[in-house]
């Protein structure tokens, strides 16, 4: 009996030793998210800087790409099945948008129904390129049952 009371009595010197640590420890959020709803390419906010061009990389449910002009609708590659093919079709648009004195910001959607890897491969591919992009995300809140 004696050794029973022992074992509850630490435990609840370690349960407040363990909250006093908690409440002095210096607990900091490493990152904020905001979420705001998505401004029209053609009206969005332009940096200081260089004018920007946008364009769109779609993430088909098969996981294929295709790349577009925001401002024209034009098609610039469909129906990639790699990265490197997105990655060569990323460089000539950036290349061309540099010659005509533009920054490229990459637009990602993925379909709701596709693998997220191949959103992460468009990431990967935009960082390798050294252009800006951003992900467009549709939440959608269901109610419970």
């Amino acid at each position: 009996m004696v050794s029973r009371g022992f074992l509850i009595r630490f435990i609840d010197i370690g349960l407040i030793a363990m909250f006093g640590f908690i409440q002095i420890s210096d607990i900091e959020s490493l990152a904020q998210v905001e979420l705001q709803a998505a401004a029209p390419a053609a009206t969005g906010p332009q940096p200081a800087g260089r004018p920007t061009a946008m364009v769109v990389v779609t993430v088909s449910p098969e996981g294929r790409f295709a790349v577009s002009d925001a401002a024209t609708g034009a098609m610039l590659a469909e129906a990639l099945p790699t990265t490197a093919l997105l990655t060569a079709a990323l460089r000539t648009a950036r290349d061309e948008r540099v010659t005509a004195g533009r920054e490229m910001i990459v637009l990602i959607r993925p379909h709701e129904a596709s693998v997220v890897q191949r959103t992460v491969d468009v990431m990967d591919a935009c960082d390798r390129l050294a252009v800006r992009k951003s992900l467009e995300t549709d939440l959608r809140l269901q109610a419970r049952p």
